[in-house]
């Protein structure tokens, strides 16, 4: 039988493990580096990132159809952007994270980038 006291302290254990859900899970969550795919670049859908000091928000990743050999796919940003921020190789960086120049393109609903990872 557990008494009160053990009960209170297991208790309190749980409310600080889940406040700290979004830290545990951004540890979890792969790294972006220079040879990400679309499975870890999925696992960060909805996070928030930076364009050139602009923040902007993951909202999609997914696969492009393709003949290639390899993995193809696209990712999409949304966000305020200035009105000159158009089609160019830009840095994204994330909270605490390295930054990656990627070629972004401009959408009526944010930015595009689009991946073709040859195998060979």
């Amino acid at each position: 039988m557990i008494n009160k006291r053990d009960f209170l302290k297991s208790g309190g254990a749980a409310i600080v493990a889940s406040t700290s859900t979004p830290a545990a899970l951004a540890a979890v969550r792969p790294s972006l580096g220079t040879w990400a795919g679309l499975t870890s670049w999925q696992a960060h859908v909805g996070q928030r990132f930076e364009v050139d000091g602009h923040a902007v928000t993951l909202q999609s990743a997914s696969a492009l159809p393709g003949r290639q050999l390899g993995e193809q796919f696209c990712l999409r940003f949304a966000g305020a952007l200035p009105a000159g921020m158009g089609n160019a190789i830009h840095t994204l960086t994330q909270g605490g994270g390295g930054a990656q120049a990627l070629y972004l393109a401009r959408t009526p609903q944010g930015l595009r980038a689009d991946f073709c990872r040859l195998r060979g």
